[in-house]
């Protein structure tokens, strides 16, 4: 009989993942931005000035596909962008004030439903979670590289 098990683990995952993604992408609705733009907002309220290469790595959304998503918060005037005088190809991005107001106004409310998303976990469990999620992560990246080079198993 084939081993189930792993597939049994990736389904709850997905599904967990899933039901969380379904409540975040409500919940950001609310404030009329995608969750690609609310996560971009969040990160430059957290991190301040960043470049939009560091931006692309905090928020895991590929060049392409962030030029639109800062374009649609820039003609909301949430953000500014500045190029580089010394690196022409190199352009910041940072939240406007009105960016910081609107960003004031909504992030406590959507970690208060964050927080009640994961409230049926201890901290103690969320910690576990967290490892658990960054070791099978890591340990993913490194089979991906296995694969490339078509090491079997």
């Amino acid at each position: 009989m084939l081993e189930t098990t792993n597939l049994k683990t990736m389904r709850i995952l997905f599904r967990a993942v899933q039901s969380v993604e379904h409540i975040v992408k409500k919940d950001v609705k609310n404030y009329n931005l995608t969750v690609n733009e609310f996560a971009a907002l969040e990160a430059l309220y957290q991190k301040g000035r960043v470049s939009v290469n560091t931006m692309c790595q905090m928020v895991l959304i590929p060049n392409s596909s962030m030029t639109y998503v800062l374009d649609k918060l820039e003609e909301k005037s949430y953000i500014t962008r500045t190029q580089d005088p010394d690196d022409k190809r190199t352009f910041y991005v940072e939240l406007s004030t009105e960016g910081k107001k609107y960003a004031d106004e909504i992030l406590p409310k959507h970690y208060k439903v964050m927080n009640q998303v994961f409230s049926i976990l201890t901290k103690e469990e969320q910690e576990l979670l967290n490892q658990t999620l960054k070791k099978l992560g890591y340990h993913a990246i490194d089979m991906e590289e296995l694969i490339k080079w078509n090491i079997s198993f």
